[in-house]
């Protein structure tokens, strides 16, 4: 088992998801004391009955403990009942263990069998600018606190900062208690009206009104030391409460974990040229089919959603892809009208555990009007129910973050869509209700006019068209923010009062091209049923604002019933 272990994991059940116990990264050489995808060098406990059993996933392999923690193979690795075989989906994906490393570390029987497992992490933490003699700091940690026994728990601690004066947030540091259950830590700013928390408090995917991102860790890095260019405001005139969130992942669902872990933030009265934010782009719709090699979603921050959002330039520093357990690869892209994509980031492979932080020494430049996208490829094979949108390390996300200034010239910190429904602006303002209810008197006069002034045939130009179509947009808010979305699914409906206005729409030179996206990149729309609520899932995993709220309940439709990347543009900014 030196060179072949690529090919073994297929041998055994849920071989490519196999965690490391000391970073939960996974272990790509499953019988190998080394973890590397390169595998090689001494077998462990497992690796040695593997070997025996001829490399095959037997029985009686199954049944055996080879690490000797008191459970078996097959109980380690999704197979309990020892049936299955390779090429199906195995019975159990969660709550998995290590078959070779004995668990819980902290165990003492454990502690002499895992002798030649060492969880010593060389993250040591160097930024230049904290050495300055006006820079101060401000430790900030959890109290030592019991970690649940769950696959994955997200918990928040609010802290207050000096509000003598305004300061720059700008370095962070790690400090971690408990490295058997840490995965990552964010530290976000929080509104004049939230307070402090008395305790540590499960948050999911962060504690509302403390939504703006300032810095990130995880497995793998030491800290944050931002471009000397920038820094993040904090204290007076600013933000003086911030919200730590931890998310711990416990895989062996251990009740004996404590866990302690903060930041160490510095700060300085001295103010940087620039203000610094973090933004998000992503898709909060997803849905992976199981037993899957490849599934590909895209989110995307369209060029009038780019418009809306950012008021001026901005400038990219850092970028870092986000998936979870399904992902294998993620790009992320800036398209511009005329040019090529210009490809910011390219995790190929992406390993959640193991996360990329894409810095540039030349600060890459967004104008408003660039269309944002990133794509997300998910390997579902191991999964036999489909996978969904969630906060969960068991379902799935698809976004990317990245560090920019000034943050002045963004109105939002994010950017995302839901399915084909862009999700910026006032698309809330949008009545999902009536726009797809042509008896509605609303929408009925809004297709009247364009009838009455645009040609319905498409053979002509009207000279009132362009003036009725640009009132049009502008007195509707979901044809001006989801025009697209609003074109496909018209004509998906094909019902006669709506293609004719399609057609008016398009009788002029001047108006919206049909749209391009490519239908296999983005979720479908909902089945076209008569009866059914076409929007009912919209707003179920959206937890960033309040989100069409008004949309989901009772809708009656009373009638007959990004651009593709350019994988060979690589962005010439350098990385460090």
């Amino acid at each position: 088992m030196t060179s072949g272990h690529r090919l073994f994991v297929y041998k055994i059940p849920n071989g490519l998801t196999v965690k490391n116990p000391c970073t939960h990264d996974i272990w790509s050489a499953v019988g190998h004391r080394e973890a590397s995808i390169l595998g090689g060098g001494p077998l462990n406990a497992f690796g040695r009955d593997f070997a025996a059993a001829g490399h095959v996933w037997s029985e009686a392999l199954c049944r055996q403990d080879s690490d000797g923690d008191g459970k078996s193979n097959g109980e380690e690795l999704g197979d309990p009942d020892c049936t299955w075989t390779p090429g199906q989906a195995p019975k159990v994906s969660l709550g998995l263990s290590h078959p070779g490393v004995c668990e819980p570390m902290n165990d003492a029987v454990c502690a002499s069998k895992n002798d030649w497992v060492d969880c010593t992490l060389d993250t040591e933490f160097t930024c230049d600018a904290i050495n300055q003699p006006d820079v101060r700091n401000l430790t900030i940690r959890f109290p030592r606190t019991k970690v649940p026994a769950l696959e994955t728990s997200y918990v928040c601690f609010n802290f207050e900062l000096p509000d003598d004066q305004e300061y720059h947030l700008i370095a962070t540091e790690a400090i971690i208690d408990n490295n058997n259950v840490m995965h990552h830590m964010v530290l976000s700013s929080c509104n004049d009206d939230v307070g402090l928390t008395e305790a540590p408090e499960d948050c999911m995917m962060g504690r509302q009104g403390c939504d703006a991102i300032l810095s990130l860790w995880t497995v793998g890095l030491s800290g944050e030391c931002f471009n000397p260019k920038v820094g993040f405001r904090i204290g007076k005139g600013a933000t003086t409460m911030l919200s730590l969130q931890h998310h711990w992942t416990n895989p062996s669902l251990s009740e004996e974990y404590y866990d302690s872990s903060g930041l160490i933030l510095y700060y300085t009265p001295k103010l940087r040229e620039y203000n610094a934010g973090v933004f998000t782009v992503g898709q909060v719709s997803l849905t992976i089919p199981p037993g899957q090699d490849s599934v590909t979603e895209q989110g995307t921050c369209t060029e009038y959603c780019s418009k809306e959002t950012f008021s001026g330039d901005i400038h990219i520093l850092s970028a870092y892809n986000h998936m979870h357990y399904l992902g294998i690869a993620q790009n992320f892209s800036i398209i511009r009208p005329g040019e090529s994509p210009l490809r910011i980031t390219n995790d190929d492979p992406y390993s959640y555990d193991s996360p990329v932080l894409n810095e540039y020494k030349t600060p890459i430049t967004v104008h408003p009007g660039d269309e944002l996208t990133t794509f997300c490829t998910f390997q579902s094979r191991s999964r036999s129910e489909v996978t969904t949108y969630g906060q969960g390390s068991y379902e799935e996300m698809c976004f990317v973050f990245f560090t920019f200034y000034p943050v002045e010239n963004a109105t939002e910190n994010q950017c995302n869509q839901y399915g084909k429904v862009n999700l910026c602006g006032d698309y809330d303002s949008c009545d999902f209700e009536t726009i797809f209810d042509v008896t509605n008197a609303k929408t009925k006069a809004m297709i009247d006019m364009i009838l009455e002034h645009c040609d319905e045939t498409g053979a002509t130009c009207k000279a009132s068209c362009p003036a009725a179509v640009h009132e049009m947009r502008k007195e509707n808010a979901c044809i001006r923010v989801n025009y697209e979305f609003i074109y496909d699914t018209y004509k998906d409906y094909a019902h006669p009062t709506m293609l004719k206005f399609l057609t008016a729409l398009e009788s002029c030179d001047h108006q919206e091209p049909k749209p391009t996206t490519p239908t296999s990149m983005v979720t479908p729309a909902p089945p076209m049923t008569g009866s059914a609520s076409m929007f009912m899932d919209i707003i179920k995993h959206l937890d960033s604002r309040p989100l069409l709220q008004n949309i989901i309940m009772n809708v009656n439709y009373n009638y007959n019933q990004p651009r593709s990347n350019d994988d060979s543009a690589e962005h010439s900014a350098e990385m460090h």
